[in-house]
């Protein structure tokens, strides 16, 4: 039996914490901008998705992503202002604004994170489908 997908969401939170801490820590140290950093971050929401989707419907799968996004967006964000992480430009701007640009980004998360949810689900239904129809080929051939 594959793993449930409260355990898939709570790996797919360490990896985002791993990514919010490295990521910050080079931002910091190599002074790239931060904001690079969540393209491996897309990786994790997708493929989160995928596994999840795998097993589950789409409303938990999108729910899952969702709470991803959510702690990212906030324990993510602590994380990397704690850690000086070198934002610049937009970022920059938005947090300017303060509980405003906060609430604004973690919608913003929460909406490209299902946008890639959806793709994750997707993917998933896709290899569903594939698979099926290899074994129903397969069992023709045998007939």
């Amino acid at each position: 039996m594959g793993k449930s997908h409260k355990k898939i969401l709570e790996q797919g939170i360490f990896i985002v914490t791993l990514l919010d801490v490295i990521g910050s820590l080079l931002s910091r140290w190599l002074n790239i901008d931060y904001g690079w950093f969540s393209i491996p971050s897309v990786t994790v929401y997708m493929g989160m998705s995928y596994l999840i989707a795998r097993k589950q419907n789409l409303k938990t799968t999108l729910s899952s992503v969702t709470k991803l996004a959510l702690y990212d967006a906030t324990i993510g964000f602590i994380l990397s202002l704690l850690l000086e992480a070198n934002v610049g430009g937009f970022e920059k701007d938005i947090y300017k604004l303060g509980i405003i640009g906060w609430i604004f980004v973690i919608i913003l998360v929460a909406i490209v994170a299902n946008i890639l949810g959806l793709i994750g689900y997707v993917l998933a239904l896709r290899r569903k489908k594939l698979k099926s129809d290899s074994s129903a080929m397969y069992k023709e051939l045998e007939e």
